[in-house]
């Protein structure tokens, strides 16, 4: 090596040393150490079971901006101790099970994250961080979603349910005698053409059919998709005129749904803006009560944490925009706001998907997604080749108690109708009290379902990821197991369970629920 390439090349190495310690330098100025208080946790950031703990507990390194759109997350953090980060971008936080550093992602930020003081519990973190960076809005909250269940028809034959079938549901629904509420009418009511009006060939009357239901009591939703049947004129017209998603190739990817071999439409700000226009019109000619935005069979078109899919989603999340009462089957971004959005990990339901479900319910509630539910049209997976009623059951317990409840189409192949008769009857009756707070949560920030530590600071109830309140009055430990029983920790206080039972906490007692009963505790003077 020559003398001259020498020099170069440790001149080089000196330029590439000071580009790193400046670059260790800027980072720094942009990072905030949170070193723990005694008693600390944390919570925030992403509801991702698969790979971190809420509250924070094992190591992890996150960058926000990387995480799936398909998962609840906020750039904020919040502290059983009152203390809480927030961020208006992307945040990189490292933890190393003691300490958290936190800074900015973008390069330009001119402001390193702060530690905010808010009180001494977590709710008043909560409550502080809400009001001062995302207020509660003026939104109206519908009477229609929070009071009485969403009674879906689904199953695997949903793409062949005709106008009769959906009148026969509507029958045997009154037939048992259940508390009244809105009928979720599956996909196939859609043309085949890919355009947004009913198949005439099913539904010959669909407005007849909705003023007949409307008339008995009943509401009626419509399952909406972003999907063309992969054949015929629709498709063909789709692809001509690019309206379709496709590959690398230019081909549109076709995937099988619940609608047979299916492709998905391209949505942007336009397609948006049309299907929202199109859904209007519908609703203003047939009389609809609300949408249910289905797009789950989706999602593996997409990578994990794609831009495709950040995109996708943003749009489609922008279809509800002015139609009144709507539900998305995948999680929207818009803290405290008006949509009701899922919480089920997938369509393919086990004891591990239903645990998963609650964790992420509880989990959303602390990150300010107040308005929640289970995945419409699910996927039960058999037991020894029969129906695992247990699960079925139990999944539909889940759904009631959440703040919207759509009580899964499967639930009515359960032999025992008492434990669903009972479970729909304590929907109906603590419908109103739902509603009321999702009124309040409009001025209040207050979330509709709590965790525990939320509700009852500084008792031991940091690590609790299976039981919440609803409000202030009822305490809920769903069974997420087949084992038919549970252990329960009640809170200091005076409960009574549902067979009237009072007990004094805090205690831990076991409960056995071999019957299917519900496990549900209502907080009394």
């Amino acid at each position: 090596m020559t003398k001259k390439s020498t020099i170069i090349k440790s001149i080089l190495c000196c330029w590439l040393l000071l580009v790193e310690v400046v670059a260790a330098q800027a980072q720094s100025a942009q990072s905030t150490e949170i070193k723990p208080i005694k008693g600390e946790k944390w919570w925030g950031l992403v509801v991702d079971t698969d790979h971190i703990s809420i509250p924070f507990s094992t190591p992890f390194t996150l960058n926000t901006a990387e995480c799936s759109p398909a998962t609840y997350r906020a750039d904020m953090m919040l502290s059983n101790r009152g203390r809480y980060v927030w961020s208006d971008s992307p945040l990189m936080v490292s933890f190393d099970g003691a300490k958290i550093v936190v800074s900015a992602v973008s390069p330009n930020a001119t402001t390193k994250p702060v530690v905010q003081k808010a009180g001494r519990s977590l709710r008043e973190a909560y409550l502080m961080c809400c009001h001062k960076n995302f207020p509660p809005k003026a939104i109206a909250s519908d009477n229609v979603l929070f009071s009485a269940p969403i009674y879906e028809l689904g199953g695997p034959e949903s793409i062949l349910y005709t106008q009769q079938d959906v009148a026969n549901f509507v029958d045997m629904l009154e037939k048992r005698n259940v508390p009244k509420g809105t009928i979720l009418i599956p996909q196939g009511w859609r043309s085949s053409t890919g355009t947004i009006t009913f198949d005439i060939e099913a539904y010959p009357s669909p407005k007849e059919l909705i003023d007949n239901i409307h008339s008995r009591g009943w509401k009626v939703m419509l399952t909406v998709t972003p999907y063309v049947p992969a054949a015929g004129r629709g498709y063909r017209r789709s692809l001509r005129e690019g309206r379709l998603m496709t590959d690398k190739k230019g081909s549109p990817p076709v995937f099988e749904s619940r609608l047979g071999y299916t492709a998905c439409r391209k949505l942007d700000d336009t397609a948006a803006t049309e299907l929202n226009a199109s859904l209007k019109v519908l609703q203003a000619d047939c009389g609809i009560d609300g949408f249910y935005f289905d797009c789950l069979d989706a999602l593996p078109l997409f990578g994990p944490n794609s831009d495709g899919l950040e995109q996708f989603l943003a749009a489609w999340h922008s279809v509800a925009e002015g139609i009144g009462s709507a539900i998305y089957s995948t999680p929207t971004h818009t803290q405290l706001g008006s949509v009701v959005s899922s919480v089920s990990p997938s369509r393919a339901y086990t004891w591990e998907a239903l645990e998963k479900t609650l964790e992420t319910a509880i989990g959303a509630a602390v990150l300010g997604y107040t308005r929640t539910c289970i995945a419409a049209d699910l996927n039960f997976a058999p037991k020894k080749g029969k129906t695992d009623e247990a699960l079925i059951l139990r999944t539909a317990q889940v759904a009631s108690l959440l703040p919207v409840a759509i009580v899964p189409y499967a639930v009515w192949s359960v032999s025992d109708t008492t434990a669903v008769e009972q479970l729909l009857d304590l929907r109906t009756k603590i419908g109103p009290y739902i509603f009321s707070l999702a009124e309040e949560s409009v001025t209040t920030a207050e979330p509709i379902i709590r965790h525990l530590e939320y509700q009852f600071p500084r008792t031991g109830f940091t690590n609790c990821k299976d039981e919440y309140m609803i409000g202030n009055r009822y305490l809920v430990a769903p069974v997420i197991s087949d084992s038919g029983s549970r252990m329960v920790r009640l809170p200091k206080g005076k409960w009574r369970d549902s067979s009237g039972r009072k007990i004094k906490g805090p205690r831990v007692i076991d409960v056995t629920t071999a019957n299917g009963d519900i496990v549900i505790f209502e907080q009394v003077e």
